[in-house]
């Protein structure tokens, strides 16, 4: 028994370590993912990010907190229908730190995810950037590059600050396998907000929660509420992306 103890104690921390380099949200308890990313300072006050892409290029929104594909997505996004994927730039929206991100292929070209969070407890995630600026591609040069479709996000330790309109993507979505009357394009990019300051107002219904047992999905937040008036005003005069879902969200109100 006291040489099984320490085996098994140190498959756990093994067990935590994994956990915390790979997907630190859904593993980890609440508790322990905030001892890891430090402790929270005051947030700045009103917290309102500017848009990380041209908005009048966007022809559609993806909303936050809806199923889309048959799962349940807590990030929205835009589309870009008119446009081509390296005619869409990414900035950050935020100054903040890179804290995680990912690389996987998709019709044979890699799609990119990157996590940053302000020391407030903000944080935000894009996904499906195409081209990424050099200092993001020499951070993302470093995570694992699986066979298959796995998004799943290596830690980028130490964190890497960045200042708000620094470029991060040049380029988003997809080159192939798009609708053909597209020429095959996809352009779009995945945007979500959380705030790790408390849950949102929807994991306040304990049958929501038993649908939704991810963290991030009772910490992420309809951005639409965090960017200025005149920009949400665009973002609502918007179609959604989404035919069957349409404006629908957990979110936004």
């Amino acid at each position: 028994m006291k040489k099984t103890l320490p085996v098994l104690l140190a498959g756990f921390v093994m067990f935590i370590i994994f956990a915390l380099i790979r997907d630190p949200e859904k593993i980890l308890p609440m508790r322990e993912v905030r001892r890891f990313t430090k402790s929270y300072e005051s947030c700045p006050k009103p917290f309102v990010f500017q848009m990380p892409i041209d908005i009048n290029k966007a022809t559609s929104i993806l909303y936050p907190g809806q199923k889309r594909g048959g799962e349940y997505k807590a990030h929205g996004g835009f589309r870009f229908d008119n446009s081509r994927p390296e005619d869409i730039s990414v900035l950050a929206p935020y100054d903040a730190e890179v804290i995680a991100g990912a690389r996987y292929p998709v019709n044979g070209e890699i799609q990119y995810t990157f996590d940053f969070a302000h020391p407030c407890g903000i944080r935000y995630r894009f996904g499906h950037l195409l081209t990424l600026a050099p200092k993001f591609q020499t951070i993302a040069e470093k995570f694992p590059l699986p066979k298959g479709l796995d998004s799943r996000t290596t830690e980028v330790y130490p964190p890497i600050k960045v200042k708000q309109e620094e470029v991060i993507a040049t380029a988003v979505g997809l080159t192939r396998g798009g609708d053909s009357a597209q020429g095959g394009i996809n352009t779009f990019v995945d945007w979500g907000v959380y705030d790790y300051r408390q849950k949102n107002q929807s994991s306040k219904d304990s049958a929501w929660v038993v649908r939704h047992p991810y963290e991030i999905e009772s910490y992420a937040v309809c951005w639409f509420d965090w960017i200025s008036s005149v920009d949400r005003n665009k973002v609502l005069a918007l179609p959604s992306s989404d035919f069957e879902s349409g404006k629908s969200s957990d979110y936004c109100k």
